[in-house]
């Protein structure tokens, strides 16, 4: 009787591991409900700003930054929190051939914030780009933003059409990862960043320099 519950137990766990292979093998496959469960874990995991699942699977420069920011400074990571905690993100179609899938994404409408907060940390530092990155590493600075932020975030109100954007899909090393380009990261930001990277572009940046040696001269 001790010998047959000794082989039970060990064709149990024979199965539970041949279950467990398969669930790391069809996390990477490229199937329709496979990519359909890939998103909504990444929406999931934007919405509670999981860093360690967003970096394994979602391929985007800007929020690899942001990732970055928040494990450096909890205020960015209060603020990553902020930007996605209304994030939907609704599969439309999945395109197999591609590759690709084509979301509709809602969020609250932060592209206003976005550019105030930016114009406010430019017009503050001069164009000169140490001098915001010492800003952006000051702790009484950014407990003082995320305390304006969290108020001016939380009166955004969500847009009554959705934005709809086709992303790239790609297998990792263990499941599929989705790939954000610019306008699928601005959508995901609501407007956040367009509207900051319009203000700290290469150009505005020269012309915000310009503008404030002409003011001096003045």
């Amino acid at each position: 009787m001790h010998t047959y519950l000794k082989r039970g137990i060990s064709l149990l766990l024979c199965f539970a591991m041949v279950f467990a292979l398969s669930a790391c093998s069809a996390g990477r496959a490229m199937t329709e409900d496979n990519i359909t469960k890939t998103v909504a874990l990444v929406e999931k995991a934007l919405r509670e700003f999981d860093r360690d699942t967003l970096q394994k699977y979602v391929s985007s420069k800007t929020l690899d930054y942001i990732i970055k920011l928040a494990g450096n400074k909890e205020q960015f990571d209060t603020i990553g929190k902020l930007l996605f905690e209304k994030l939907e993100m609704t599969v439309k179609s999945v395109d197999l051939e591609n590759e690709q899938v084509t979301v509709e994404i809602r969020n609250r409408d932060m592209a206003l914030i976005g550019e105030r907060y930016a114009n406010m940390i430019r017009s503050r530092c001069k164009g000169d780009t140490m001098a915001m990155l010492n800003l952006l590493g000051d702790d009484d600075f950014l407990d003082i933003s995320v305390r304006s932020l969290t108020i001016q975030i939380s009166r955004a109100t969500v847009p009554d059409n959705p934005v709809e954007v086709t992303l790239g899909v790609k297998k990792g090393a263990k499941n599929l990862v989705l790939s954000l380009g610019p306008d699928a990261e601005d959508a995901v930001s609501g407007g956040v960043v367009t509207a900051v990277s319009g203000i700290f572009s290469p150009k505005s940046t020269e012309n915000g320099t310009e503008e404030a040696a002409a003011d001096g001269d003045n």
